[in-house]
This record gives structure tokens, C-alpha cells and sequence, in this order.
């Protein structure tokens, strides 16, 4: 069972945490801080038991800043996975029915289904998550909720990085179709703890959605109609809502290595970019996690190179 956190999310101290065996380290955060950001990093499939996980060392590795767009949905994502908590319940059951809502109306359903818990207790974990998804330290890069005053509305995420969405879909699949290589779109659409409701978003969003995956390989949309055995069958129509989804990926791990890869917000990716003639020189050009080791060999062109630094890191 996933944690659920108690205390707000905050980036520098998870920062410090996922970065824990990477120095040079500084302004340790304290014990109880710390306690918290293990909390968060557990909740969100970061850390286990044993350390860091798969998406924890991507994380670490592809966005030190915890910056990144890809980063903050993969957060909502697990944490809506809690059993029984708040998180699933906003997710798959509140947002579908309430597309815009007050912090009144979110407390009053979570003390009819959350009964037995204290109205002060269920108040305090209500504030969190609205922060949670609000609060520029937080996850709210993602767009997956928006405050207007004293409402929310969900509806209108940021999902120009489809490697992320295709990451979760693949995440899903591998929930609950382990086995499949293919499966109607339909059962897709019509999940109850499925894509439509991790995006937030309806179910024409979805298919959209859908067919941006399928313009970028990672999955392919073929026709119901019959077809001859041993066959694929052809590439579904425009007019055709029915159809096979088939899976392109071998690892949804690979497609949150290329989320990342892909994501404007990636740490000094502007920089980076901006120095492309310069790297397109070098075939040995590092990951991020090593770029002032490798920017520090670069013959100086300005005569500042401490600029250079302070924009670098």
C-alpha cells in the first residue's frame, strides 16, 4: 500500500533526497523534513524499501530540479493509485462528476464517503491536495487542476509531451492487461480507473489522445473488420470509433526516457540548446547530471566564464 503524506510537498527536500548519493550536498534538510520528502517520494513510485526505483533514478538522473512537466504527472499518477485514499477518490470518483467545484462542495462529498474520520482531519487532507496540484512548488506545471479565486476546475491539462500520456497508458496496460498485445479501444475509453480520468479529461479528449499516439508509433489503431489469418489487421478509417489498439512499446520505462528526452521544462534545456553548435562538435557530450563537468573544459569565448557557470547550474 502507497503512503499518503501528511505535510505539504516540498521540491528541495525531495530534491535532496533523490540526490542523496550525488554530491556535493548542502543545506541538509532536518529530520522531520526529511521524514516528509521520504513520504512524497514513496507515494510517488520514487523510492521503495530498497532504495530508489526505476522512475526514481530517471527522475534523479533526467530532472535534478524537479522541474519538469513529466515529473509532476508522474506524481498525480501514483499517487492516485493509494488504496482507499483521498487521491483515488478525487481522481476517479469526484472529478468525473464535478468538473469545476469549491473547496466547500470537495469537503462535504469526501464527509459522506470518508464517514468515520474526523471532519477536521478530512479538512486538513483536503487543503493538501488542492495545494498539492496548485502550488507552483508543487505539481501544478502539469495543469491537471487550476483556482480561479475559491474554484477549481479540471479539463484543460498540459499534454504537448505524448511520450508522458503514452507512459501512462503503457502503465495501465500493464495493470490490467499484462498478457495483451492488442485490445478493443473501447475498454480503453471506458476504464473506471483509466486514462480519460488520470488526464482529466472527457472521452473525446481521450480518442484524440489516442490518435496522437498513434501519429508518434507508440501505439496502432487497426480495423475490427475480418482479415486474413496471420495478418494484421489494416489501419483503422477516420470514420471508424471501433477499433484494435495495439501497443508499440517493449518497457513503459523506455517512453518516460523519452518523455523526458522531450520535455520543454527539462532543466537549462534552453541553454543547452542555445549552445548546439558548440556541442554538435563534441560526440562525447554528457548527460545533464554531468554537464558543468564537461562546460568547464570549454575554451572561454567571452572572457566571463563565471556567468557562464551561474547560468549553467
Amino acid at each position: 500500500m502507497l503512503i499518503q503524506p501528511n505535510n505539504s510537498l516540498r521540491k528541495n527536500d525531495l530534491r535532496y533526497l533523490l540526490t542523496e548519493y550525488q554530491p556535493p550536498r548542502s543545506n541538509k534538510p532536518n529530520a522531520s523534513a526529511l521524514r516528509t520528502a521520504k513520504q512524497w517520494a514513496i507515494a510517488a513510485n520514487f523510492m521503495n524499501d530498497r532504495g530508489l526505483t526505476n522512475e526514481g533514478r530517471l527522475v534523479a538522473t533526467k530532472d535534478p530540479y524537479l522541474e519538469a512537466t513529466v515529473t509532476n504527472w508522474l506524481i498525480h499518477f501514483y499517487l492516485s493509485l493509494g488504496e482507499q485514499s483521498l487521491w483515488k477518490y478525487f481522481v476517479y470518483d469526484f472529478l468525473p462528476q464535478h468538473s469545476t467545484f469549491s473547496q466547500n462542495e470537495f469537503l462535504n462529498c469526501c464527509i459522506d464517503v470518508f464517514g468515520t474520520e474526523p471532519a477536521a482531519r478530512l479538512l486538513k487532507k483536503v487543503k493538501l491536495l488542492l495545494k498539492t496540484y496548485t502550488d507552483p512548488q508543487s505539481i501544478s506545471k502539469g495543469n491537471f487542476l487550476t483556482q480561479n479565486k475559491k474554484l477549481y476546475s479540471t479539463g484543460n491539462p498540459e499534454l504537448s509531451n505524448y511520450y508522458i500520456t503514452g507512459y501512462l497508458l503503457a502503465k495501465i496496460w500493464e495493470r490490467d492487461f499484462p498478457s495483451a498485445s492488442s485490445i478493443l479501444v473501447d475498454r480503453i475509453i471506458d476504464m473506471e480507473l483509466g486514462l480519460a480520468s488520470i488526464l482529466g479529461i472527457d472521452k473525446d479528449r481521450l480518442r484524440q489522445q489516442l490518435n496522437i499516439l498513434a501519429k508518434n508509433e507508440i501505439i496502432e489503431q487497426r480495423s475490427i473488420a475480418p482479415h486474413l489469418v496471420g495478418k494484421k489487421p489494416l489501419l483503422k478509417e477516420d470514420n471508424e470509433l471501433s477499433y484494435q489498439v495495439y501497443r508499440c512499446w517493449e518497457m513503459p520505462l523506455d517512453l518516460l526516457a523519452k518523455a523526458y528526452e522531450n520535455d520543454i521544462a527539462t532543466p537549462n534545456r534552453p541553454l543547452i540548446q542555445s549552445l548546439a553548435g558548440i556541442m554538435a562538435d563534441d560526440e562525447n557530450v554528457p548527460d545533464f547530471s554531468q554537464f558543468l563537468e564537461w562546460a568547464a573544459k570549454l575554451t572561454v569565448l567571452d572572457g566571463e566564464f563565471n556567468t557562464f557557470i551561474r547560468l549553467a547550474s
